[in-house]
Parts: C-alpha cells; structure tokens; sequence
C-alpha cells in the first residue's frame, strides 16, 4: 500500500516597524522546500524572497528558486496576485514552490493584524472598535475569512458596511 505524507508549515516574525519575515516548510515523500519572505506594511509588498530546494524530482528543480527575484516589489493582495505567481514562480519553476509562496503571503495579513490588536489593546481601545476599524481601513481583511465576510453575524452585529 502506497502512503503519502506532507507537512507544512509558515511561520511570521515581526521584524523592526513595519517589516515582516515569513518561513514557510513543506515536506513530503517527495518534496523538500523552504522559502523565507520579507514582507514591508502597511503596502504588503515582497521586498526579498529566498527559496530552497533541497529535495526534488528532476534537474530542473534547483532552478526554480531564481525566479523568486522576480516577484520583489508585487503588492499582496493586488490585482489577480494568486494568478500572477502561479504563472511566475509555478509555471516559471515550481508549482509547489508557488504555493507555498502564496500561502505565507496569506499568513502575513494576521500576524500584522495581530500585532496592531495587541498595540491598540494596550492604548484601551475596545476589541469591537478595533474589528471596526479594521474592517473600514483594511480592505484586504473583508471577505478574506467567514469570520469578517458581509455576512457574518460579528459584522452585522458592529453595523459595518462598505
């Protein structure tokens, strides 16, 4: 019987004001790679990207990380973002190396809105008055989740509308 395991894992780490590390893993019966982002707010842009291969299929596949250069200076969240790197670094390099990007820039969102909760808390600010500025001033986070989508019930019950 064939078995198949994969595991993967994305880490954030605030850097100095404004500037977020992103390592993200995946590790399978085939596949063995690490990406390490650096991602600058309050724009969400790739300002580094460094990618490894350190187990794979064919010999083409140590050549993928290059092309991480390429993607310095996209925008997070902006126009067909998701499209742009699958074709870039997927069709470019390496399909799971492109997923594995898209998921830590995924990651990046809560961790800064986590970091911006516990600053805001700190200053007495309501969790219900944050979430609602949040969701007024942040328009990446509207729909990205159930939990802040237009129809969720936290979001009718703060009276938000955009």
């Amino acid at each position: 019987m064939f078995e198949f395991t994969r595991s993967k894992s994305i880490g954030v780490e605030k850097r100095e004001e404004g500037m977020f590390l992103v390592h993200g893993f995946l590790d399978d019966n085939v596949y063995t790679i690490e990406l390490d982002l650096e991602v600058k707010t309050p724009e969400y842009t790739i300002s580094s990207a460094r990618g490894y291969m350190k187990r794979y299929t064919t010999p083409e596949c140590p050549k993928a990380p290059s092309i991480l250069d390429d993607t310095v200076g996209l925008e997070i969240g902006g126009a067909d973002f998701e499209t742009k790197i699958k074709k870039l670094v997927g069709r470019g390099g390496c399909r799971h190396l492109a997923d594995l990007f898209i998921e830590c820039c995924n990651a990046v969102s809560p961790a800064a809105l986590q970091v911006e909760w516990k600053n805001a808390s700190s200053g007495g600010i309501s969790k219900d008055d944050f979430i609602r500025n949040m969701l007024k001033n942040e328009p990446k986070i509207r729909d990205r989740c159930k939990t802040y989508s237009r129809e969720s019930a936290l979001v009718k019950r703060l009276g938000v509308e955009w």
